[in-house]
């Protein structure tokens, strides 16, 4: 039995696999090379390999054009990745990013060869993200960004992860504010086809994107990229139209817009501190076949807003123009007049008349049937007993003081 230990044994099988003759793999072609002949594009070449480079430019409407010129410079971003997590397993396979140049905007898309390649497609996202002031992208708060972040801290790429641009407009946002409830969601694909009338005649669903880049890396055709670059394409170029189409209904379009959610958009005009504007939006909003709920939750708003603005005698009337019928939302509207009156008039007295006045239109309304289910009626009531309460306590308290005076006055 040899008496050689582990060590000495495991050194000479490494010398004689050093001796044999390795087999030489069979020559490939270069993917990156291939890929870029295929797409007729250019290579993007710096450390860590190369990204393909297709570039192309699309024409926009001397509106959209004229509405974004004022603007800081834009890169229009958007992702196409192998997965829809933003964890370290999903891979950025292509990225768009568009510019305006002239009536133009020049989309330049970065193409994945392979997974090696990955660190060089990343600095050159990161080298023409730096370029801009300010990204614009559709939930790339909630997914491009921190994906992207994610790859670079990955590959220690921490002096791009630097340089990227600190402003970044995410336009889902407010998106969701002005069009969801209208349009029922407010997917990029929805915003498009209501608002901004765009018609994707062929286009690849994002849920068949990672799949065609997985086929083209076992080996298909990269035919099954192209309309993946098509569907990125129109992303980016939809992103420019949809920031026109913010900034011209901010500008006062909100006016003849069609499918507008007013609330949504008065709180857009509120947070571009436009709170006139904001007014205006809410009180055309309350026309007569609006949701009551709704009108309501409108008519808060713009008592806010009056308020703020020492308009009281306006923003009563805007609640007392809800008091005209028997009914549970004229109740509450009586029991918002009462409390404008107490905290901003000074008013008790009235304060009160408008509180017994809630609780008699909430009798009268369940009594004609109008008065919605018992735990509606029973919230208004609810209401309307502990702020008769406090107001009745208090105008006791305040006649008690107008009592005293002439008695502390005869004294004195």
């Amino acid at each position: 039995m040899s008496t050689r230990s582990l060590v000495e044994r495991l050194a000479v099988v490494r010398t004689e696999r050093a001796r044999a003759p390795q087999p030489q793999p069979p020559p490939t072609p270069d993917r990156a090379q291939a890929l870029a002949r295929w797409f007729g594009a250019s290579l993007s070449t710096c450390p860590g390999g190369a990204a393909v480079l297709v570039e192309r430019a699309v024409a926009l409407p001397p509106a959209v054009v004229a509405a974004l010129a004022p603007l800081p410079e834009a890169c229009y971003f958007d992702t196409e990745t192998t997965g829809l997590s933003t964890g370290t397993g999903t891979v950025v396979f292509l990225a768009g990013l568009g510019r305006l140049e002239g009536n133009r905007i020049v989309v330049r898309q970065l193409l994945l060869p392979d997974y090696p390649h990955e660190p060089a497609l990343l600095r050159l996202v990161a080298a023409e993200l730096t370029r801009a002031e300010r990204v614009v992208t559709y939930n790339g708060r909630g997914f491009d960004l921190p994906l992207l972040t994610t790859r670079l801290t990955v590959h220690g790429l921490f002096r791009e992860l630097a340089a990227l641009p600190e402003r970044h407009d995410d336009l889902l946002p407010v998106a969701r504010r002005l069009f969801r409830r209208p349009l029922g969601g407010a997917r990029l694909a929805d915003v498009e086809a209501g608002i901004l009338g765009v018609i994707r005649d062929s286009d690849c669903p994002g849920s068949e994107v990672p799949e065609r880049y997985f086929g083209y890396l076992r080996g298909g055709s990269p035919q099954g990229l192209a309309d993946v670059l098509d569907h990125n394409l129109q992303d980016i170029v939809s992103l420019a139209l949809l920031e026109a189409e913010v900034l011209r209904l901010r500008a006062g379009g909100w006016r003849d817009a069609g499918l507008l959610d007013r609330h949504g958009m008065a709180v857009e005009l509120l947070r571009h501190g436009a709170s006139a504007e904001a007014l205006e939006v809410v009180e055309s909003a309350m026309h007569p076949g609006v949701d009551q709920g709704e009108a309501h939750t409108l008519r808060r708003m713009a008592t806010r807003l009056l308020l703020a603005a020492g308009e009281v005698d306006r923003a009563e009337a805007l609640w007392a123009v809800a008091t005209r019928r028997a009914s549970a939302d004229a109740a509450a509207a009586w029991l918002e007049v009462a409390r404008i009156r107490e905290r901003h008039r000074a008013d008790l007295r009235g304060a009160l008349d408008a509180a017994v006045t809630a609780g008699q239109v909430l009798d009268l309304a369940f009594a004609l049937g109008r008065g919605g289910g018992m735990l509606a009626v029973g919230r208004v009531r609810l209401r309307v007993d502990a702020r008769l309460r406090r107001l009745r306590r208090w105008v006791a308290a305040a006649d008690r003081r107008e009592a005293r005076r002439p008695r502390e006055s005869a004294v004195a």
